[in-house]
């Protein structure tokens, strides 16, 4: 019997609507669904006695239902434990989330039946070092972001790809990103679409304080490294997937390369290849953004 742990952000579904949806879909489709107590208070499903740390250790796949940002931090909640994690659209765009709502039944029956494939996306490692010494390590799958802090200063950052100098990048900062990511905060600024599929680096400035400043690509054994300006007197910050972030001083260095791990996303079989999605979510949207 399949085992799905679900993982809900309440913010996105009002009320639990579409969890319980989703729960009653799972158990009447012959598979057993695992949540934490919160869900099944507000769901009024059986209590499992279970946290959100372990539902992931309990069960085959993984579903979370939120927009893109909730699929982020489940992700890098279980990202050390190899289950493949599948997500429910309840936000806008839904790059990674991609399931629709409305659809909820139709994706578990297709999961019960194996009628899906797993995708392993590359993820990168990044490293900040302060006088020789690292003083964080994190792991992403979207993106690393080097940036100004609230202070509307320029910050320049000088970057090297394995050690040669590329650029220095004047501006309001720099965009890591793996293929996955290039749906992102990279998109938004200028940075080019890559297929998920492959392994590449995309390093894309923000606000570039020079008109030739474009975004580059490298092959994913490559290191990217980024060095703050030494003169740089304010707030800097590096911002990993968009949900943590840590603070960065003149001289910092941050170093970024392809991670040894790769995260497990479930797709669905019957679902569009990455340029449909593209042109429904981006190309043809309309002035609702629904």
């Amino acid at each position: 019997m399949l085992k799905i742990g679900i993982i809900a952000n309440r913010d996105k579904d009002e009320d639990f609507k579409y969890t319980r949806i989703l729960i009653d879909s799972i158990k009447n489709n012959g598979a057993s669904a695992f949540y934490s107590d919160e869900v099944a208070v507000q769901t009024g499903s059986e209590a499992l006695n279970l946290s959100e740390n372990e539902l992931a250790g309990l069960s085959d796949i993984m579903i979370c239902l939120g927009g893109d940002g909730t699929f982020l931090k489940v992700a890098r909640s279980i990202v050390g434990i190899n289950k493949p994690l599948l997500g429910v659209n309840l936000g806008r765009l839904g790059f990674l989330a991609d399931v629709d709502k409305n659809d909820i039944d139709s994706a578990v029956k297709q999961l019960v039946a194996g009628d899906y494939r797993i995708d392993e996306r590359m993820m990168l490692e990044t490293t900040i070092i302060r006088e020789n010494k690292a003083i964080a390590k994190d792991i992403v799958l979207n993106d690393v972001v080097v940036s100004r802090g609230a202070i509307s200063r320029i910050i320049h950052l000088k970057t090297y790809i394995n050690d040669s100098f590329m650029d220095l990048y004047p501006g309001d900062g720099l965009i890591i990103s793996t293929p996955t990511g290039s749906t992102a905060y990279s998109l938004s600024a200028g940075g080019p679409l890559v297929e998920p599929d492959v392994d590449l680096i995309i390093a894309t400035p923000i606000c570039p304080h020079l008109l030739y400043s474009r975004s580059f690509i490298t092959t994913g054994d490559r290191v990217v490294k980024v060095v703050v300006d030494e003169n740089y007197q304010y707030e800097a910050m590096v911002t990993v997937d968009g949900q943590v972030g840590y603070e960065v001083i003149g001289g910092d260095v941050i170093v970024t390369k392809k991670s040894q791990q790769r995260f497990p996303m479930i797709r669905l079989n019957n679902r569009s290849n990455f340029f449909d999605v593209l042109r429904g979510k981006i190309y043809d949207r309309g002035e609702s953004m629904k």
